[in-house]
């Protein structure tokens, strides 16, 4: 199975509508098997993919332990550490979507109590004695690795934080993807995503493999729940870019205005200047890492979220209705030449079904 993560240090970009309809499109066109994490603690993903009703209803019984808890969430990993264990709780049912056509490991908001316990666990791997800091802060990881036979591909959906959560959850992965709004924010994003990497993957690197030099025969019996390298290091497998309402010119071509068109020139030397150096080797081309642009989508999103449907999947009793089909059918063009471009990048086979 392999693992990827849709991450960008800027809210607002689309990274989880993104995340949820490219799995879809791994499920559908690509027939892969599909699984997706909601490691945002606002639950995005799981109101979006399993629709208001039941996302709630998942939900409630953390917030009140009368009601009876029918389906589990990513917070039930840290069972076993409420209980003063460090071994991580892979006991999650994933939930099926039938129309993304994937499964999810729901989130919680609770989950965003847990930032302290992860950043302390982190700052444990200090200690060479330390198992505790290297279980914990391989808690996806290790819950993955309870999947590993199931499914081809899971997608981590990352909240913009720079926190304990997400580096857990970036250890985890082995490949990212970064989705990027047209505007300066997003560019400074990318240096502090370049930053924020330079500051921990070396030193993770470094302290899992002192443990594995100096605890040898402790290793042995952990290693199958540990991540030895980051593999992100050199997991970079591109970046999109949504689209923004313009103008056209009077043969239909697109009016591009110039303070968008130096923000949009910007992007392939930030990117090259700053993520290139975390790119997959086999990525030869820099131009290979722009994954193409999202269209802008107008009110069809929102429908897409109250209905809890993937845009390739709306229709007539969704309320579909006139140019909605037109939106949709674009949107679906430009995510088969997206997900086709990750393939290709993954060294994988990009033929649709």
């Amino acid at each position: 199975m392999k693992t990827i993560a849709v991450f960008n240090n800027k809210g607002g970009v689309g990274k989880t509508t993104f995340c949820a309809n490219l799995a879809t499109q791994f499920a559908v066109r690509h027939r892969k098997r599909v699984l997706v994490l909601d490691l945002d603690p606002q639950a995005n993903m799981t109101h979006y993919m399993l629709g208001e009703d039941l996302a709630s209803a998942i939900i409630a019984p953390y917030y009140d332990r009368k009601i009876p808890k029918n389906n589990g969430t990513i917070v039930d990993a840290f069972d076993n550490y409420e209980l003063g264990e460090s071994i991580i709780n892979v006991e999650i049912k994933p939930i099926w979507c039938e129309r993304f056509n994937c499964s999810i490991i729901a989130g919680n908001p609770f989950l965003a109590s847990f930032e302290d316990v992860l950043s302390k666990k982190w700052n444990e791997l200090n200690d060479p004695d330390n198992v505790s800091g290297l279980r914990i802060s391989n808690w996806i990881y290790t819950l993955l690795k309870e999947y590993e036979d199931e499914y081809d591909y899971a997608f981590l959906d990352l909240s913009p934080s720079l926190g304990a959560i997400n580096r857990t959850s970036l250890l985890a992965a082995d490949y990212f993807i970064s989705p990027m709004s047209c505007d300066i924010f997003s560019l400074i994003a990318i240096k502090n995503i370049k930053q924020w990497f330079d500051k921990w993957i070396g030193f993770y690197d470094s302290k899992s493999q002192e443990f594995k030099r100096d605890k040898a025969h402790i290793w042995d019996k952990i290693s199958p729940e540990i991540k030895e390298k980051v593999n992100i290091n050199s997991g970079f497998i591109g970046y999109t870019l949504q689209s923004y309402i313009s103008r056209k010119h009077g043969d239909g071509t697109i009016r591009t205005t110039q303070s968008y068109q130096k923000i949009i020139d910007n992007f392939e030397p930030e990117i090259n200047g700053n993520l290139s150096s975390f790119k997959k080797d086999e990525i030869s081309n820099f131009k290979d890492l722009n994954l193409g642009e999202i269209p802008h989508m107008f009110g069809i999103l929102a429908l897409s979220q109250f209905v809890a449907a993937p845009i390739v999947n709306l229709n007539s009793g969704d309320g579909m209705a006139g140019s909605q089909y037109t939106q949709a059918k674009n949107y679906i063009k430009a995510f088969d030449e997206i997900s086709q471009k990750i393939m290709r990048n993954l060294g994988e086979s990009h033929e649709l079904a």
